[in-house]
């Protein structure tokens, strides 16, 4: 199998197969859960032609591969028998402090599903573009079609989040996803029309409209490590209940435990939590719009430097739901362009045969075309200490542009040359002039200050 040896080399590095509780990945990483973080070879996967770079954050050791990452993650479950082993294995002995199993969570739930999300986005963004040039009416059944195909993904969000949760805390993935589903059956979306409020076993509760929004039980791993352990329940009736009839009362148990607590407690305080950080970088924007540009373009190459910047996927998803458009994505797209500006400086100000070069060139293809940058991340401006300062000085004049000029983001897209053709940001030609100045100001800098002979 291609990328087998490669596979199996990571493994050994990471400390070997018996070193590893989980692994998840992303666009671009191999998130690993290990036993012990000392038993890996950090300096040793860095040397690694394939790995771009190794980040332990989040409570995750990361290796950066680059878009190869699911050949590479598909190789190693080929090697290395990790089934069925859950992201919090228990015996495992490691703390994990509270702040990283919040980013694990959210990481973890999103990560997975960001190329579903992404390409639905990409549909929606596209149908757009077909209807403001006429070449489509919202009426046409081609439209209605490939509409539904761009809006299920969101539209089940729940259900594929209670997938991605219950893998994370050991639970049945199915019972996860009909938690989820639960969540959008006509039963309980019909409660959102009764007046005067309703209750489950006479204790009030408020429905909430999970649909087109994401999921608040991502949220339930604020709760701390006991929930955690809950994950659908099962965990807890492994234990008491007798092993013959574990096979349908132990997920008939989950659904009458768990669907409750959710719409009881994990969704409304979620939704409280997730509306408040959403009105926290409202009011950043609020009081000052080129200051919260400024704070926000010139952060997100940092957050995407420890694999972080998956965080802001609930408030994108949030602020889509909640106002149409996402400020936040509308002022860090600028990053992505800064970064683009960088890998371009870096090619012009290399000699010819260069290695930089020869770094360089495919980066700026992956970036432009896929929206992927961590391979300019790694590969260039980690390896030149003044690029630091260029990418962030870039990414924060092109945020303090977007943000002075009310620029959003309106489509869950990734940031490349499919999404700026496609429309998916508002209003355009601020948008054009946010990016356009940050990848210059990239060039520039990089050419003339940031690369020394």
């Amino acid at each position: 199998m291609k990328y087998a040896e490669e596979a199996k080399k990571i493994v050994e590095l990471v400390g070997g197969e018996g070193n590893i509780n989980s692994l998840v990945h992303c666009a671009t990483r191999l998130r690993f859960e290990l036993k012990d973080d000392g038993k890996a070879k950090k300096e040793e996967l860095n040397k690694l032609k394939y790995v771009l770079q190794v980040v332990v954050s989040g409570g995750q050791y990361q290796v950066v591969i680059g878009p190869a990452v699911n050949d590479y993650y598909n190789a190693i479950l080929s090697v290395a028998n990790l089934g069925g082993k859950s992201e919090e294995k228990e015996g495992s002995g490691k703390k994990v402090k509270l702040t990283d199993r919040i980013m694990k969570v959210i990481s973890g739930a999103f990560s997975p599903l960001i190329p579903l999300l992404a390409g639905a986005g990409m549909v929606k963004a596209l149908l757009t573009v077909f209807t403001q040039f006429g070449l489509m009416q919202s009426d046409d059944p081609t439209y209605l079609i490939l509409s539904a195909a761009g809006n299920a993904a969101f539209y089940f969000l729940p259900v594929f989040l209670g997938i991605t949760l219950a893998k994370q805390f050991g639970g049945n993935a199915y019972v996860g996803g009909g938690i989820g589903a639960a969540l959008l059956d006509p039963n309980f979306t019909g409660l959102l029309a009764v007046e005067g409020g309703v209750d489950f076993m006479g204790i009030g509760i408020t429905p909430i409209d999970y649909s087109s929004t994401r999921d608040i039980k991502t949220y339930r791993g604020k709760s701390g490590k006991n929930l955690e352990d809950m994950g659908t329940g099962e965990k807890f009736l492994k234990k008491i209940v007798k092993k013959e009839l574990q096979l349908f009362l132990n997920p008939m148990l989950s659904l009458m435990i768990m669907v409750p607590f959710t719409v009881m407690i994990f969704g409304p305080f979620g939704t409280v939590l997730g509306d408040k950080v959403s009105a926290a970088v409202m009011w950043l924007f609020g009081f000052n719009r080129i200051l919260a540009g400024i704070v926000l373009g010139a952060a997100y190459p940092f957050l995407t430097l420890l694999g972080l910047h998956w965080g802001f996927t609930p408030i994108t998803l949030q602020n889509l739901t909640n106002y149409g458009g996402d400020m936040v994505e509308g002022v860090c797209v600028c990053a992505v362009f800064a970064e683009i500006g960088i890998a371009i400086g870096a090619y012009l100000k290399g000699k010819k045969h260069s290695r930089i070069r020869e770094v360089a060139g495919p980066t700026i293809l992956t970036a432009v075309f896929a929206g992927v940058t961590e391979p300019i991340l790694y590969g260039i401006i980690m390896n030149y200490k003044r690029l630091l300062a260029v990418v962030a000085i870039a990414s924060g004049i092109g945020g303090a542009i977007n943000g002075a000029l009310h620029v959003t983001c309106d489509a869950f897209v990734f940031h490349n040359i499919f999404s700026l053709a496609m429309g998916a940001y508002s209003p355009f030609l601020p948008y054009l002039l946010g990016i356009s100045v940050a990848l210059v100001s990239g060039a520039v800098m990089t050419y003339f200050w940031g690369i020394t002979p």
